[in-house]
This record gives structure tokens, C-alpha cells and sequence, in this order.
């Protein structure tokens, strides 16, 4: 298995949501932590096809419901994601503590030039959006807008700092639905901002991992 860091390039889309606070609480699939350090509901749904990586190209599907405040700072945490190959998968787990689970996942060209990104278990779709891009390409990097992220492993914190840059369009998006089961149904949740990210690249550096920082938080809170 390689070891971190991962370099990705690819394309994908990411919606930028100001949850309700009530969605979260009832859809965000909150660990014990997570509900007790959530410092605000902005979070993302992305749609990322890796076409070129350490460990091979793979497709992605992931759900951040918002920002946490630990180790002093707030940081956003991953508490639903997908993935379609088994390293990718033992690598997010193993490395970052990201909790990637299996799924078929596919990228299909719609003949009105939209993209369908679907996702589905044992065959059965349980995510399902129509995007189209529209507009002038601009610039983007993580410089603005930092894609700091923590995680859980046991008692330990582990803190990641991915390196992003790459191109941005605006994107309508004409149909989304999840079964709110396998993921969070966000139809009635009213996005910021829908992107198509293109010709991204991303580093993807090994955590900093903070030894038995929930430990310390449960004997002093």
C-alpha cells in the first residue's frame, strides 16, 4: 500500500452548503465528537473523479456537515464518503483515518453536454446528480479556502492539510437525490455555491496526529 503523500489529479464537483442546524443534527452522521465540537454548519458535498494517482485512478464520493473546533482550531471532518476501488479505500482508512466505504460509482456524458455522477451498492443507486458547467474558467487553490480535516483514530487526533490548485466554472445542477439511508438527502438543502472543479492537482500529506487528544478531552471536560 503507498504511503502518504498521495498526488491526485482529476476533475469533480463540489457544492458549498450552509446547513441547517436541525439537518445536521438529524442527517449528519455525527460521532460523539463531532457533536460536541461543532463550531458551524458550513460543509460540502463533492463528486470527484481521481483520474490520475498514487494509487490509481478511482471516483469519490464524500460529505463534510460543517467545521469543528479542536486542537484549537476548526477544522472540517468527513463523516460520510465512497469510494470505487478496495486501495483507496484501505488507504483513506489506514492513513487518515477516513472512513471510505465500497460503492460502484460512475461518471456518464449526457448527450445536452450535463454530466450524470452516480452512486450505487449491490447495484442499487442511492446517489444520483445531473450538473452542468457554465462560464468563464477562474483560478482556484486551497490558499483560499483551507481543506484542513480531522479525523478519529480510537483516542488520537489526526489532523490533515491537503495542497489543492486547479480550474473552477460555476455548474447548475438540474437534478439531485440520495436515499437518505447510504447518504444524507440534501434536496432540501439550499447549496452556496455548486462548482465544476477541472484539472485539479492535490497533494494529500501525511497527518499530524495528536496521541490521545479525545482521552485528554474526556478527563477534562
Amino acid at each position: 500500500m503507498s504511503v502518504p503523500p498521495w498526488h491526485l489529479t482529476g476533475d469533480g464537483y463540489v457544492w458549498l452548503f450552509r446547513y441547517p442546524p436541525a439537518f445536521v443534527a438529524r442527517e449528519g452522521r455525527l460521532a460523539e465528537w463531532q457533536r460536541l465540537s461543532l463550531s458551524d454548519t458550513l460543509g460540502a458535498l463533492m463528486a470527484v473523479d481521481y483520474l490520475e494517482t498514487t494509487v490509481g485512478p478511482y471516483r469519490e464520493l464524500l460529505f463534510i456537515p460543517g467545521r469543528f473546533k479542536v486542537a484549537g482550531r476548526r477544522w472540517f471532518s468527513i463523516t460520510s464518503i465512497y469510494v470505487n476501488t478496495e486501495v483507496s479505500q484501505h488507504g483513506g482508512i489506514e492513513h487518515w483515518a477516513i472512513p471510505k466505504a465500497l460503492a460502484e460509482i460512475a461518471r456518464e456524458r449526457q448527450p445536452d453536454g450535463s454530466e450524470v455522477f452516480r452512486a450505487a451498492r449491490d447495484g442499487q443507486t442511492f446517489f444520483a446528480a445531473r450538473l452542468a458547467a457554465f462560464g468563464s474558467r477562474i483560478p482556484i487553490s486551497s490558499a483560499l479556502l483551507p481543506l484542513g480535516v480531522a479525523q478519529s483514530r480510537g483516542r488520537d487526533l489526526l489532523i490533515t492539510q491537503p495542497k489543492a490548485r486547479g480550474w473552477a466554472r460555476l455548474c447548475r445542477v438540474h437534478d439531485m437525490w440520495a436515499d437518505g439511508v447510504c447518504f444524507p438527502d440534501l434536496r432540501r438543502c439550499r447549496p452556496l455555491l455548486v462548482l465544476a472543479v477541472q484539472g485539479f492537482r492535490m497533494t494529500f500529506p501525511p497527518p499530524q496526529v495528536v496521541p490521545g487528544y479525545f482521552e485528554r478531552q474526556a478527563i477534562t471536560g
